[in-house]
């Protein structure tokens, strides 16, 4: 077991004043198996009354309002976290992960990976579909978008890890394994991380197709669902004319 602390910081600045904001946040990590939380803090500003619960998935959302104008919203979730090798026991929500979603839809063009997959078991064959995927992707930010679907990120070539983690989600499912996308925080500095979670003799085990690896260490669960728009950070409505943006940073240190 090993133990770390996490710190997620989100502003977002608004053009104009807005009022009556109405926000649902998954930004705290979720608890398994493999991951045990420690200490954990929630800091909003402008603050309110926050309520805890859980979605559809049973992952941890956190939701309010702030009915007063505001120009900035900002949200810090932090804590301790200690984490086992990543393996979570089956739920009951495979057969969810086994259909595609919108956003993983399998086109033509994307079976040519699926060539050399065909024998082994679920997760040895996700780890060279993960493989695959990496030879042929090229990383690049602001190619896609929230809603660019596997298919269309396929044909760029070129994409970020939602994309990635969609891809995979995409052909595991068309090769009859359970998979779901998963989004949280990995070891190091920068924003928040997808990945994906095939399942195989009664667990869920997590693959990184971005860095091509079976994860084990370092990756911290906030939530998962069959696609990118099942489990968002961040989402919400607010009246005013305002367009808005978002800064993210994300620590993830062992300790």
């Amino acid at each position: 077991m090993k133990k770390y602390f996490y710190n997620y910081q989100a502003i977002t600045r608004f053009s104009k004043p807005v009022d009556r904001h109405y926000f649902l946040l998954r930004c705290m990590p979720c608890v398994n198996a493999c991951q045990q939380t420690g200490k954990r803090e929630l800091f909003i500003h402008p603050g309110g009354s926050v309520i805890y619960g859980a979605d559809a998935w049973k992952n941890p959302i956190q939701y309010g309002c702030r009915m007063e104008e505001h120009d900035s919203f900002v949200f810090v979730s932090s804590g301790e976290i200690r984490l086992s090798p990543y393996r979570i026991a089956e739920d009951d929500f495979t057969d969810m992960f086994r259909v595609s979603s919108r956003l993983t839809a399998l086109s033509v063009p994307m079976k040519q990976l699926l060539a050399g997959t065909e024998a082994g078991y679920p997760l040895e064959r996700a780890v060279l579909l993960a493989r695959n995927i990496h030879d042929y992707m090229h990383y690049a930010s602001g190619k896609t978008g929230p809603e660019t679907s596997a298919a269309v990120a396929f044909e760029l070539r070129e994409g970020v890890c939602q994309d990635y983690a969609h891809i995979l989600i995409a052909l595991c499912r068309a090769s009859g394994i359970a998979a779901r996308y998963v989004n949280g925080f990995i070891a190091g500095i920068g924003a928040t991380h997808a990945w994906v979670e095939v399942l195989d003799n009664g667990c869920w085990w997590g693959i990184d197709p971005t860095h091509n690896c079976r994860i084990e260490y370092g990756y911290i669960k906030v939530a998962h669902g069959r696609d990118a728009m099942d489990c968002p950070v961040n989402r919400g409505v607010f009246t005013g004319m305002a367009t808005q943006q978002t800064d993210i940073r994300v620590i993830v240190e062992e300790i």
